[in-house]
């Protein structure tokens, strides 16, 4: 067996940013920010102790690479939903109810570290351009639901009620469900909620 410093049959140097991003996802979904560590990312990864440290300068900014990965994911996921739910708009959005929920049942790597953690400085930019991205296709989603004189604001508004409602669904009632979760059902409910919110405020619109 080999030893943890010891690199991976098939591991290219060129790809060890990479590879602790991935890593380090992996731990954070075992043992949350609290049980993170660069040390613990580079023996997963099979390098020495020090070999992170020539890609991210301490903790917070292999931290900071792990969220903007994460959110980058849920991004993709999102187009993805969308673009498989075809061309209704509130199909589209509703989808990613049920994407999001999806991944974080399927993977449950660092959603409370992209919800929670402080980043600053240089850090807080490097999270920050892909959280922009992430909103910007919500945002995008949104839009093509509501009316054409929806101001950004209350598109804004409705987006993160849509997201509130789904992040409940994700995080929340998995734990109290009976029998134990079933990722599809659990999706497919998210989907609904969302659908309800949708046409219920298009609703209240048109009153």
């Amino acid at each position: 067996m080999s030893s943890p410093t010891t690199p991976r049959r098939g591991y290219h140097h060129g790809d060890l940013r990479a590879e602790l991003i991935r890593e380090g996802i992996a731990l954070l979904a075992e043992t949350g920010v609290e049980g993170f560590s660069v040390a613990k990312v580079a023996a997963r990864a099979g390098v020495s102790s020090a070999a992170p440290y020539r890609h991210f300068p301490d903790r917070e900014a292999l931290l900071a690479a792990c969220a903007a990965a994460v959110i980058a994911a849920i991004t993709d996921v999102f187009a993805r939903a969308a673009e498989e739910a075809g061309p209704d708009p509130v199909d589209r959005l509703a989808a990613t109810a049920g994407a999001y929920t999806r991944y974080v049942l399927d993977h449950r790597a660092g959603i409370d570290l992209v919800y929670v953690h402080d980043f600053t400085g240089p850090h807080h930019q490097t999270v920050q351009e892909q959280s922009r991205r992430f909103m910007d296709t919500l945002m995008a989603l949104a839009s093509a639901v509501l009316p054409d004189d929806t101001s950004w604001a209350d598109t804004a508004d409705f987006v993160y009620v849509h997201l509130s409602t789904t992040h409940g669904y994700a995080t929340l009632l998995p734990r109290g469900a009976r029998p134990p979760r079933d990722t599809d059902s659990l999706a497919a409910r998210a989907a609904t909620a969302a659908r309800d919110h949708i046409t219920g405020h298009l609703l209240r619109l048109r009153r």
